[in-house]
């Protein structure tokens, strides 16, 4: 059976994740149905398991297929069975291992906060509309350093879901902020639940003067926890951006 790999982009909001639960309307659900109506009936796989709310601009996921295709136009015809919250941006065929979750080595997330007194309604679904002209955000901006690193993200996880290990490597992060625009990029090997949106709702708590710089490294001492933390910013900000593998499975298809 060869096997398939798509990039897909989704509006979030009217879903209850990317994966498939028990009476939820979810992304993966979505995108097997499309596929069904083109005769695979098959499971597929995602690299990152998106919350409820969030938003994907390159999720990445496989699925094995009954018959061969055309990349374009395996691409063309799933579109036209997907609906308008969801599209394919790229099809390829994969090798016969590829996972798009076990063969991923950086997902990047980016949360886009919206500062200020107003907020335009065209894109108030996907920003974190924050009220507000107290911010420093060339504060936070310094204090993410902290997080960049292999730490123990104990403190920047949902208590109801915090697994064994907590551990985890960030390559990169940053606060950049344009006019009423504040972006937080964070590129790490995997997440814990809710790990991106609490660090934003930290760094909110830097940039407002709430919390001094030292704070947020003080966060990944031992014995810290979800109680030392601030707020979970909402969904609406939060885009799953790009996945990273070892090598580039689109390549110029498409």
């Amino acid at each position: 059976m060869p096997r398939y790999a798509l990039e897909l982009s989704y509006d979030g909001a009217s879903y209850s994740g990317w994966q498939l639960q028990s009476g939820g309307n979810c992304v993966q659900g979505a995108v097997e149905t499309a596929l069904g109506r083109l005769g695979e009936r098959t499971r597929i796989s995602g690299a990152g398991r998106t919350d409820a709310g969030v938003h994907a601009k390159g999720q990445v996921a496989h699925f094995d297929a009954e018959r061969d295709w055309e990349a374009r136009r395996l691409l063309l015809a799933v579109n036209a069975h997907l609906p308008p919250s969801i599209s394919a941006m790229r099809a390829a065929k994969a090798g016969e291992g590829f996972h798009a979750r076990h063969d991923a080595i950086w997902r990047e997330y980016r949360y886009f906060i919206w500062n200020s007194s107003t907020c335009h309604p065209h894109i108030r679904p996907y920003v974190f509309w924050l009220p507000g002209s107290h911010y420093d955000w060339a504060r936070a901006g310094r204090a993410v350093s902290a997080i960049v690193g292999t730490h123990d993200f104990a403190a920047f996880c949902r208590m109801a879901d915090r697994p064994e290990n907590t551990r985890r490597t960030v390559r990169s992060a940053r606060l950049i902020a344009r006019g009423d625009l504040a972006v937080f990029r964070i590129v790490a090997n995997s997440y814990l639940t809710n790990m991106v949106r609490i660090a934003v709702g930290n760094l909110i708590a830097v940039a407002s003067g709430k919390r001094d710089e030292p704070w947020l490294a003080s966060l990944f001492e031992e014995g810290r926890d979800r109680r030392r933390s601030e707020r979970t910013v909402p969904a609406s900000g939060l885009f799953l951006w790009k996945v990273t593998y070892p090598e580039d499975i689109f390549g110029r298809e498409n």
